[in-house]
């Protein structure tokens, strides 16, 4: 179950503004909200908006490592299958030719 956090009023708007620049998937993570509004209350906005930076840094140097160790198994399946492809061809049969 989801803790609800309690902003208060005078801070409701800058949070939400704040929110509004994550990257999508980070939007609903109660943990980067708790991030958001810790420096939103003890800096002030922009300090906020600087955290948002770099967290937004961190989603897109995670998504680019992610999507390459993705790519690299991709490419190594693809180069495994062209290794193995004269073994499996049938011009490799044991079959002695008849005449």
């Amino acid at each position: 179950m989801k803790n609800q956090m309690k902003i208060p009023d005078e801070l409701e708007l800058a949070f939400q503004r704040l929110i509004n620049l994550l990257p999508n998937p980070l939007k609903g993570d109660d943990h980067t909200r708790r991030i958001i509004f810790t420096y939103l209350k003890l800096g002030g906005e922009k300090l906020a908006r600087q955290r948002i930076e770099i967290i937004k840094i961190h989603f897109r140097e995670k998504a680019v490592r992610e999507l390459s160790e993705t790519q690299t198994l991709s490419d190594f399946h693809v180069a495994e299958s062209q290794l193995l492809e004269p073994y499996t061809s049938e011009s490799d049969s044991l079959e002695f030719p008849t005449e």
